[in-house]
């Protein structure tokens, strides 16, 4: 039988997941051009992108006007719920 086939055990964690959106987004969208507010947006994604890399969380995705990162998933690391955190300070 291959290694890949064989099912890993399984392993009880929590894990923490982050919602941010951009405060103010609707209205901030309702009065500039398109391109403008891309440009704003992806650079705000890259910052927040930034910041969860860096304190070892995963981008699960972006959305809309907001990010979802995930600690602890796929990969355990200590402390999740404050390295999560460190985004809203």
């Amino acid at each position: 039988m291959k290694d890949h086939l064989i099912p890993k055990e399984s392993e009880r964690r929590q894990a923490t997941i982050l919602f941010a959106d951009i405060a103010g987004f609707t209205d901030m969208s309702e009065k500039m051009d398109a391109e403008e507010v891309t440009a704003i947006m992806n650079q705000c994604f890259e910052m927040m992108g930034t910041i969860i890399k860096h304190y070892e969380g995963t981008i699960d995705k972006f959305m809309g006007d907001g990010v979802m990162g995930l600690y602890c998933l796929p990969t355990a690391i200590e402390h999740a719920p404050q390295k999560a955190e460190i985004l809203f300070k």
